[in-house]
């Protein structure tokens, strides 16, 4: 009578977890930025995040692709600095070679960080769609019978 209660608790189990399959997250580029979509439904930037965070694997990438961000905009406002230094520079017909150096050197540091930005990015959103397919248990035929089996 066990046996046949702890069966009928693991198909259960089973055909909910099968029902609560996750859904792939894709990202189209949009005339904004980014839109991101699970299945047929856009979801905003912060649930986007959310979703990110909530994945192990993908935590990482995202995380990574966040502070890489960060340093984008930065040298995006550096090089906003530097294209009013030469313009200041220009008018006032000073040497005009500091201002381009930094602005070149801004903007190539800025795209370099731009592209590992959306590398991780990528990356993040194909490991947290890898993640969706893989249940935490298995059903394990043995022996004695049939047992239940944890992923970790």
């Amino acid at each position: 009578m066990k046996i046949g209660k702890s069966l009928l608790v693991l198909v259960l189990i089973s055909f909910c977890s099968a029902s609560m399959v996750g859904q792939e997250i894709t990202v189209f580029q949009g005339m904004w930025g980014d839109e991101f979509y699970k299945d047929k439904e856009k979801i905003s930037w912060k649930e986007f995040g959310m979703a990110m965070d909530s994945n192990p694997a993908s935590e990482v990438y995202w995380s990574k692709s966040k502070k890489q961000y960060g340093a984008t905009f930065a040298a995006a406002t550096a090089n906003l600095g530097f294209g009013i230094w030469y313009l200041v520079n220009d008018n006032a017909d000073k040497s005009t070679t500091a201002p381009i150096v930094g602005f070149a050197g801004t903007a190539v540091v800025g795209s370099i960080f731009y592209c590992l930005a959306n590398k991780n990015k990528k990356n993040a959103i194909l490991e947290f769609n890898d993640s969706l397919g893989k249940t935490t248990y298995r059903l394990v035929p043995s022996q004695q019978g049939i047992g239940l089996a944890l992923k970790f």
